[in-house]
């Protein structure tokens, strides 16, 4: 697979990411599919340049799973609320950085 159809990927995955605003199950859901496929895709893009990708898989995908436990510690409904738009925030910050490093340092 090349780099090109795992930059379509998240461009796909960006835009069903962060249309998500308001926290349910449903959007909880799509927030934490696209978590997975993320992983997924920059284990891919690691896989093939560990130099230009390491830091994003060990420092990223660390950051987005500490933000995703803490919607599990919430205990207010606003609480949680805020820890959902981090969580969201930091797929669609991961997502976006990934994107510019394929543009910046692979094409």
């Amino acid at each position: 697979m090349s780099i090109g159809k795992e930059k379509v990927k998240l461009e796909k995955l960006l835009v069903s990411v962060a249309s998500v605003k308001n926290i349910d199950d449903l959007n909880l859901e799509i927030v934490n599919e696209g978590y997975r496929e993320y992983a997924a895709i920059i284990k891919t893009l690691y896989t093939k340049q560990p130099n230009i990708f390491g830091n994003l898989y060990n420092y990223d995908l660390r950051e987005i799973k500490e933000n995703k436990k803490f919607i599990k510690e919430s205990y207010t409904a606003k609480a949680r609320q805020v820890n959902f738009a981090v969580y969201r925030d930091s797929v669609v910050e991961a997502i976006e950085r990934t994107m510019e490093y394929i543009s910046s340092y692979v094409q």
